[in-house]
């Protein structure tokens, strides 16, 4: 795949197929993803991948809790507000995903049921968590996560896979401490949920707009 092909193709899968990511690829995807770059080359970054019966066996624990309507307590807080041009963006992607799902504003019963479908990971056959060691809830360090869940992104889609960025996987993080085995100093950044995708699903017409280059950047000198 050629870079800026990648750069600019991918886009978040909302429909798997049942295909499994096998260990090799996605021991792959990560192999050139290490490369990313981060603060002082601390790679503050380490990867669970999970599939199969853990998968499922944690997803389902986590839909059972959303489903509770029990609070989150991601170990990175989501944002509460933003400006109004920044919420008009969030809000104009929300829009036009439940559009393509057929979805009405008012169907809240099944606006949630796709929250529910989202912390089951949309069916992905696998899932890559993002984790950091307790302590390093910095700036950088969120930063430095933030560049190399792209690679992964960019290498996954060059490997023919699709994925999802999700916050909503990251939503439990004791949930996924416990299933995965994973010790109190390990923190849950985000899940990607990887796989091939289902490109007949309306879940995947959808693609969210960006801003124009001209409203984002300030020339000088050049």
């Amino acid at each position: 795949m050629e870079l800026m092909t990648g750069l600019t193709q991918r886009k978040s899968i909302r429909a798997f197929k049942p295909e499994p990511v096998t260990r090799e690829v996605a021991a792959s995807i990560l192999e050139a993803a290490r490369w990313s770059p981060s603060w002082g080359n601390t790679q503050p970054w380490e990867f669970v991948v999970v599939g199969g019966e853990p998968l499922k066996r944690l997803t389902e624990a986590m839909a059972a809790r959303f489903n509770e309507r029990v609070p989150p307590n991601p170990d990175v807080p989501m944002p509460e507000t933003f400006p109004d041009d920044y919420r008009a963006r969030y809000m104009d992607c929300a829009a036009g995903l439940f559009s393509c799902l057929g979805i009405k504003r008012e169907e809240k019963d099944r606006r949630f049921a796709h929250m529910l479908h989202m912390t089951r990971a949309y069916g992905a056959p696998a899932i890559i968590y993002v984790t950091f060691k307790t302590g390093l809830m910095v700036p950088y360090t969120m930063f430095d996560l933030g560049a190399i869940t792209h690679a992964i992104c960019l290498a996954a889609l060059a490997h023919g896979l699709g994925s999802c960025i999700e916050a909503q996987l990251a939503l439990y993080p004791d949930l996924v401490r416990q299933y995965l085995n994973l010790p109190d100093i390990c923190k849950i950044a985000v899940g990607i949920a990887l796989g091939y995708a289902d490109e007949g699903a309306p879940a995947n017409t959808f693609r969210s707009s960006r801003e124009p280059v001209e409203k984002l950047v300030k020339w000088l000198g050049l």
